[in-house]
């Protein structure tokens, strides 16, 4: 009797057997871990984890959505996959929407071995800085000096943020 009520509650019609059921419910199973694999909505079984002396690079502007007149903070971070401490050039460059230069840093940053080491570049921003979009890009070179080439880079990469209008009608 308590089995019966159980069908009836989840919808289940008592005319089919508990075994054909599990059946059914097997094969969903299945076939929604299948399409989630497909979709690379779970993460892999194996995982590798890659040596890259190259100073992989990250960004992020703080806030999110500046205005003018606003003082941005850029935070680059630097990985060192390997298993030894390294020293890169981290050279950073913003540019406002017509792509021209507001600001270059260059830094030579340590990293231990398997870690990452975060710094912070900022942008103060007036009303004659023009609304758009800003780019920001960070290319990082091995060493403790910044190499002649213009193409010499190990890792590289940018991102982007909208400088609003503050109440000045731009």
């Amino acid at each position: 009797m308590r089995g019966t009520s159980l069908r009836r509650i989840m919808g289940v019609s008592t005319g089919i057997k508990q075994c054909q059921i599990l059946k059914m419910a097997s094969k969903r199973l299945v076939l929604a871990i299948l399409l989630a694999v497909a979709f690379g909505a779970l993460p892999p079984a194996i995982s590798e984890v890659r040596a890259n002396g190259c100073g992989d690079l990250f960004l992020f502007a703080f806030p999110m959505q500046p205005e003018q007149g606003d003082s941005i903070a850029i935070f680059v971070t630097v990985v060192n996959s390997t298993n030894v401490d390294a020293s890169f050039v981290v050279d950073t460059k913003l540019s406002d929407p017509a792509s021209k230069g507001v600001g270059v840093d260059d830094r030579v940053v340590q990293v231990p071995a398997g870690s990452a080491v975060s710094f912070q570049v900022n942008l103060q921003t007036s009303t004659s800085n023009p609304a758009g979009t800003y780019t920001v890009a960070a290319a990082s070179y091995q060493g403790d000096t910044l190499p002649v080439c213009n193409n010499c880079f190990c890792s590289r990469t940018q991102m982007q943020f909208a400088l609003g209008c503050n109440s000045n009608n731009c």
